[in-house]
């Protein structure tokens, strides 16, 4: 369906493409628990590229039944337009769990930049997640503008850190937009294992007095954003300044290594692989990398604010972050 923007006309296609893929589910589907609001920017995955956001769609489908909007500013339309459709998967029950999907593609009328226009397909008493998987846009925040006019309608918005250009964006971005909804980053999830494997090599009681005897820090893996994230924590959590130095770029996923430079004793490595990490020679057991499939499924879950997360990017507006 290719139609202008009306809420009614929309709805109906909507129910009657959920009655049709619903059908070969002998228990029926299950209820809506939200709506996801994705704000896209065309051509920002080469042709032939698989797509992040996609895939994380997709690691989420049979899970959580939920409606997806997704709103892209189209370079050259006149006009906007809109497609409805829908996609089902079994959970154990046989139930189908569906996503009723509609796709906006906001013209140089720029109706489908307006809040006002697709607010009421928005389902009323369910949460309202946004999500910008691909920056704020070029067009002089594109999507920035979309949100301060939509702040009284999202619960959470879901960015990457990583596409904003610089940390401090996402800092200011909070500012601007006056802490009306929460706000989670999926580069401060991903590099949740560099928190997590510091905190577990410094935590017996031996380890502890070196705290105060960390002089640098070098990271060898994770993503700029990744690792100025995790600088960041260590200075919060240290109280500090510390020399710090981002050796190698590298998906964390693929494995990581951090060095510890300490007064008066041997520098302190932890390192991790898919096979599991170690720290000082001594083996600590496999860990799983989480997807960004599934961090999407567990922002979904929680509309919890979380307080390190908070207190960190308070940090990165300051002149010496």
């Amino acid at each position: 369906m290719s139609a202008l923007l009306n809420p009614r006309v929309i709805e109906q296609e909507i129910a009657r493409i959920r009655e049709k893929e619903s059908n070969p589910y002998s228990s029926g589907t299950k209820t809506n628990l939200f709506t996801l609001v994705i704000f896209r920017q065309e051509g920002a995955i080469p042709p032939g590229e698989p797509d992040p956001a996609e895939t994380a769609l997709q690691y989420m489908l049979g899970k959580r039944p939920a409606r997806i909007i997704t709103i892209t500013k189209a370079r050259r339309a006149p006009r906007t337009e809109v497609w409805v459709s829908g996609r089902c998967f079994p959970d154990k029950r046989n139930r189908g769990v569906c996503f009723e999907e509609v796709r906006i593609e906001s013209g140089d009328d720029a109706v489908g930049l307006d809040p006002g226009a697709w607010a009421p397909l928005l389902i009323r008493d369910l949460p309202v997640f946004a999500w910008i998987p691909d920056g704020l846009g070029a067009d002089e925040g594109t999507w920035e503008g979309a949100l301060l006019k939509a702040a009284g309608l999202i619960d959470k918005l879901l960015v990457d850190s990583g596409r904003l250009g610089e940390l401090s964006a996402l800092w200011e971005l909070r500012q601007r937009t006056a802490g009306a909804f929460l706000l989670s980053d999926f580069s401060w999830r991903r590099s949740r294992v560099l928190r997590e494997q510091t905190a577990r090599a410094f935590d017996p009681p031996a380890m502890r007095p070196f705290l105060a005897s960390v002089q640098s820090v070098r990271l060898y893996g994770g993503s700029e954003f990744e690792a100025s994230l995790f600088f960041l924590w260590l200075r919060v959590r240290l109280g500090r300044e510390i020399l710090v130095d981002h050796a190698a770029a590298g998906a964390l996923a693929e494995g990581f290594r951090v060095t510890f430079k300490l007064t008066g004793a041997p520098d302190l490595d932890i390192g991790c692989t898919k096979g599991g990490c170690l720290s000082r020679g001594e083996e600590k057991g496999a860990y799983r990398f989480t997807t960004d499939g599934e961090i999407l499924l567990e922002e979904v879950d929680t509309l919890s604010r979380d307080p390190v997360f908070v207190e960190v990017l308070a940090h990165a507006g300051r002149p010496d972050a």
